[in-house]
């Protein structure tokens, strides 16, 4: 890194030195052929400090060349983000919508699937209740807010202790 360091600062001094020899080229017929001189003498000087440096590219950790270099695939954990995510939005509307019917699931699955050209569908909603739940009115529910292509499946709940309807706001008691 230091051998890199003292060449990049002995092309910028050889660069100024150029621009000042470029000053002090006279206005008259033999500018160009001057300039070009000097030009020359910039690319000569270039050429030497960078043939004759022993740059060791070995010291750059992390960093791969050819076809051995791997690269960090972000896709996937993406993707599994944006299923979970569409999961917990659909699994939280469903819920909302059966607990203004007074149907309280124990747990919601959303089957969620991204093909590859990173299209969203739901293959499948599948809904836990206790056995004393309307089944029919909770799959109509569910269907009607996710639509009628999406397979709505219900179980019951084989512990039903779990599955508790939450506490209304006025039997809580108010400590004011």
């Amino acid at each position: 890194m230091v051998k890199i360091r003292a060449i990049l600062l002995n092309i910028c001094f050889v660069a100024a030195a150029t621009a000042l020899f470029r000053m002090l080229v006279p206005e008259n017929n033999f500018k160009k052929q001057i300039s070009f001189l000097i030009s020359c003498f910039f690319i000569t000087a270039v050429i030497s400090l960078v043939s004759g440096a022993d740059i060791n590219f070995d010291e750059f950790t992390g960093v791969e060349f050819g076809s051995e270099a791997g690269f960090i695939d972000f896709s996937e954990q993406v993707t599994s983000a944006r299923k979970r995510a569409v999961a917990e939005e659909l699994s939280a509307r469903v819920r909302e919508i059966l607990e203004k019917e007074e149907i309280y699931p124990s747990k919601i699955y959303v089957i969620v699937n991204i093909s590859g050209l990173y299209s969203i569908s739901i293959n499948e909603i599948r809904l836990v209740l206790p056995p004393e739940a309307d089944f029919t009115r909770a799959s109509a529910l569910t269907e009607r807010e996710a639509g009628r292509g999406i397979k709505v499946t219900i179980e019951a709940d084989t512990e039903p202790e779990r599955a508790i309807p939450p506490i209304p706001e006025w039997a809580i008691p108010r400590l004011d």
